[in-house]
C-alpha cells in the first residue's frame, strides 16, 4: 500500500549534479550576462572551449569590426570568441602577454580594449557591469601574474 512521505522528505530539495554547460551558463548569469547574450552562438559554443576545472572570472561581449564577439577571462587565460554559422574565430591569450586593458564610456556604449603584445582586441558593449567586472578581473590577474614572475 502507498504511504505518504514524511514532511522532512518533502522539504529536502532535489539536487541534481550540474552539467558542464549548465555551470558555464550559471557563471555567465552570475557575472551579469543578459538573457539575449546567453542565447548567442558564442555562449552556446563556450562549454566546448572552457575546461571542466576552469572557472570564469570575467566576461564582456559586444560588437567588434567582425560583428558580435565575446571576451572571456578565466583563471588561466583570456579567450576571444567570434562564432558564426560556418565559421569560428577563437584566440587564446595568456596573461603573460597582456600589456593592459582600457575601458571608456561614451553615451550608452562602453568600449573595452585588451592590449597584448601580439594584437589588440577592441569591442563596444552596452553592458557596463560586465565590462567593468572584466577589466577589474584582468587587472587583478595581471598583478598576480607579475607577482608570480618576480618570485
Amino acid at each position: 500500500m502507498y504511504a505518504l512521505p514524511r514532511t522532512a522528505e518533502l522539504q529536502r530539495p532535489l539536487t541534481l549534479p550540474m552539467t558542464h554547460p549548465d555551470r558555464i551558463r550559471q557563471e555567465l548569469k552570475d557575472l551579469g550576462v543578459s538573457k539575449l547574450a546567453l542565447s548567442t552562438m558564442e555562449s552556446h559554443y563556450l562549454p566546448k572551449v572552457i575546461h571542466d576545472d576552469e572557472p570564469i572570472g570575467g566576461v564582456v561581449y559586444g560588437f567588434h569590426a567582425d560583428g558580435f564577439v565575446m571576451l572571456v577571462a578565466t583563471d588561466r587565460r583570456i579567450i576571444f570568441l567570434d562564432r558564426k554559422p560556418l565559421f569560428t574565430n577563437e584566440d587564446e591569450v595568456n596573461y603573460r602577454v597582456v600589456s593592459g586593458v582600457n575601458l571608456s564610456h561614451a553615451g550608452l556604449g562602453t568600449t573595452v580594449v585588451l592590449h597584448t603584445r601580439i594584437k589588440d582586441y577592441s569591442l563596444v558593449t552596452f553592458n557596463k557591469k560586465c565590462a567593468e567586472g572584466f577589466v577589474d578581473f584582468i587587472e587583478a590577474r595581471s598583478v598576480e601574474q607579475s607577482d608570480e614572475e618576480e618570485k
